[in-house]
């Protein structure tokens, strides 16, 4: 039984060195690639006019309170306005009770990332997108 050699692209026998030195600069790209479609996604999300003012949405099943907002029902309010999720655990286990914090903020059409510089600065808080989910964090 005659063995047959593969062959590379160049015609020569390949060896798996020389496959593999040829793969993995692909697939490099194509992670380069896929994270700057993600980056820019959302970017665009980020730029979305949102607005929240009062009264605000109440927050569960008899609550009574419209005149103020907890900072994390803000941002999962306004996230869902530019199609992003919030990570409710990831955001309490980075900030820890200042998300329970109320807060009265007036946002009329303004982009997302303006919006939550508004509600996040004064807690000292900032934010990271994770997997299309807003995640709040410390300063």
């Amino acid at each position: 039984m005659k063995k047959l050699a593969a062959k590379s692209w160049l015609g020569h026998s390949s060896s798996r060195r020389i496959v593999s030195m040829s793969v993995i600069p692909c697939i490099a790209v194509l992670v380069a690639v896929a994270a700057a479609g993600c980056s820019r996604a959302t970017d665009h999300r980020l730029a979305t006019k949102v607005t929240l003012t009062q009264p605000y949405p109440l927050n569960y099943a008899g609550d009574d309170e419209s005149n103020r907002i907890t900072v994390q029902y803000a941002v999962r309010q306004l996230a869902k306005q530019a199609k992003l999720g919030y990570d409710l655990d990831a955001s309490q286990a980075n900030a820890g009770e200042v998300c329970r914090k109320y807060i009265t903020p007036e946002i009329e059409a303004i982009p997302l990332r303006e919006a939550l510089a508004k509600i996040l600065t004064p807690e000292a808080l900032t934010y990271d997108v994770r997997n299309g989910k807003i995640v709040l964090k410390k300063n």
